[in-house]
């Protein structure tokens, strides 16, 4: 009867444990939830305008499994390019709805990174705060208030998703789990090229695998891993048949670019991760004491047995860190990523991505070298959660106040898109042949981005549809109807050099890319049928009169490297 009450009482304080771990992973929710919230006050930013425009220029979402759908040759990324056309026809332009589904996918990462840990024997509490850590550093919300980043959040929470699900694989030798694994994998690589990095983590826990574990089945899940990165790599080069990509290479050679980037990844690295160059006040000191703390105990638990549960966390970390930084020295090899006091919010946030995956694996790493100190010394574990928990007040008021600067540059940008559409709506419906120039803004930002900006937010597409829209430079691309696609139409600007082939001017549902470039000296009188818009402080003023008058004269420029301007 005694062992039986034992019993009664265990199982009900071990249900209490639950109930109370779970409202702290609620309330450490919300927590989350104030450092972000003044996002949803913001609006687009540069790329964000580029997938709402492609969106609506598609009635059949699978097209982007099975073409370009992103301008450049180097992206493809079908899986969250679909997930851009669903949230545009449930919320269109509404970006709160847009931040929301980031937030939430956000969540999901960290939730399926704290599964993980579990899984790998890290103890409930002690994953919830590392869990936790993440989700409120700036890296993490810094990658969600971009919405173009959507890509890499979808990407990890698959990633993460396959590796949890892979782990099963030690255990119950299941032709399933391999199956399960390697299907949520291609989900990953379908969102993001990242998903190599947890192709790889995934490999190497296999590869890892306990002695006795079935040797068949392991050989089988590693066979299927490399099917299916031969499979998405040959997919791949089919529907991105376009030569662009190798303009890389005539800038840089490959080994300078590998180099290059691997350098200006790991300054920008450090730099996100200890954040000690954007702080003031109390967090500065609080921040550099706890990670001393924390640097303190991993040096003592190098010393301690390195158990197989240890490497079993390590590894994967190891391997995803290491991945997440090969992975993006094409682009870094060009510049190094700045994070000075004063680096613009958005260059924060932009950048904020190159180390989102990374993030991941270094707390993994991290858990596994305080592991024994977790399990068998209270005294540690106890300095380790309380360095975690004060690393946490900090990067949470770090984060919220980069989330609220950054929420406040993207409101400049609605003020100049809203004054365009306000302007661009009284010109009516237009037929091909239509170019709309938005002078005088001096915004790199906007500029960059002006057509799909329009494209992406005017109420109807079909009254815009076919018309160029820049600035006193071309934007990254256009995307006009196919009835647009005439040279003779374009004028005075005209293919960038190296964009010639039709190869470069992908169709897009309804339409086309064109990459397209000014150049200066031109003469905008020669263009009757043009309109010019000049913003003047808070208002675009038709000026196009003007402009064919010959009393202003726009200073046109190509904004492309010089190998590609006329």
């Amino acid at each position: 009867m005694e062992s039986e009450r034992g019993t009664t009482t265990m199982r009900a304080l071990s249900a209490l444990q639950i109930r109370v771990f779970w409202i702290t992973a609620g309330l450490a929710t919300l927590t989350v939830l104030v450092a972000f919230r003044t996002a949803f006050a913001g609006y687009f930013m540069l790329d964000d305008f580029g997938m709402l425009a492609i969106a609506r220029f598609l009635d059949n979402p699978l097209e982007v499994f099975y073409r370009e759908h992103i301008p450049g040759g180097l992206y493809y990324r079908p899986l969250g390019m679909l997930l851009w056309w669903v949230s545009e026809r449930a919320f269109g332009a509404q970006a709160a709805a847009h931040y929301a589904i980031n937030f939430i996918l956000h969540l999901g990462v960290a939730g399926a990174f704290l599964a993980v840990m579990m899984r790998l024997g890290v103890n409930r509490w002690s994953g919830l705060a590392v869990a936790v850590a993440f989700a409120c550093h700036p890296i993490g919300l810094g990658t969600t208030a971009w919405l173009s980043d959507r890509f890499d959040l979808l990407a990890a929470l698959f990633g993460l998703l396959a590796l949890h699900r892979a782990l099963d694989l030690d255990d119950r030798h299941a032709l399933r789990t391999v199956v399960a694994s390697v299907g949520l994998l291609a989900l990953s690589l379908l969102a993001k090229e990242i998903g190599l990095a947890f192709v790889a983590a995934v490999g190497v826990c296999w590869l890892s695998g306990k002695a006795g574990s079935s040797g068949r089945v392991r050989a089988t899940a590693i066979s299927s891993v490399l099917l299916l990165v031969v499979g998405y790599a040959l997919v791949r080069s089919l529907v991105l048949p376009s030569p662009i990509g190798q303009s890389l290479f005539e800038l840089k050679t490959p080994m300078q670019l590998f180099a290059d980037g691997l350098v200006h990844w790991a300054g920008g690295w450090w730099d996100y991760l200890t954040g000690w160059q954007r702080m003031t006040g109390w967090k500065e000191p609080a921040a550099l004491i706890s990670q001393l703390l924390i640097a303190g105990l991993v040096v003592a638990g190098l010393f301690l047995p390195w158990s197989v549960s240890r490497w079993r966390l390590l590894l994967p970390g190891m391997v995803l860190f290491v991945a997440a930084a090969v992975l993006h020295w094409p682009l870094l090899g060009f510049h190094a990523i700045p994070f000075a006091q004063e680096t613009s919010a958005l260059d924060v946030v932009v950048n904020a991505r190159f180390f989102y995956v990374a993030q991941l694996g270094f707390l993994m790493m991290l858990c596994g070298l305080l592991e024994p100190l977790w399990t068998a010394r209270q005294a540690s574990a106890r300095v380790a959660t309380l360095a975690i928990v004060v690393l946490i007040l900090v990067w949470h008021s770090s984060a919220q106040h980069l989330v609220r600067q950054y929420r406040n540059e993207t409101r400049t940008q609605q003020g100049l898109v809203d004054a365009a559409l306000e302007q661009i709506r009284t010109l009516g419906p237009q037929m091909p042949g239509c170019q709309i120039y938005l002078l005088d803004t001096a915004d790199w930002r906007f500029g960059w981005v002006s057509d799909e900006a329009i494209k992406a937010t005017f109420p109807d597409l079909a009254d815009i549809q076919y018309c160029l829209v820049q600035t006193e430079h071309t934007p990254w691309y256009h995307i006009v109807a196919k009835a647009q696609l005439q040279p003779r139409l374009w004028q005075p600007m005209v293919l960038a050099k190296g964009y010639e082939s039709q190869a470069t001017q992908p169709p897009i549902g309804n339409g086309h890319f064109l990459t397209l470039n000014l150049r200066q000296g031109v003469d905008a009188k020669r263009e009757p049928g043009a309109y010019y818009l000049s913003w003047r402080g808070n208002r675009f003023v038709d000026v196009s009169r003007d402009v064919r008058e010959g009393r202003l004269n726009p200073a046109f420029q190509c904004n492309r490297p010089s190998v590609q301007c006329p």
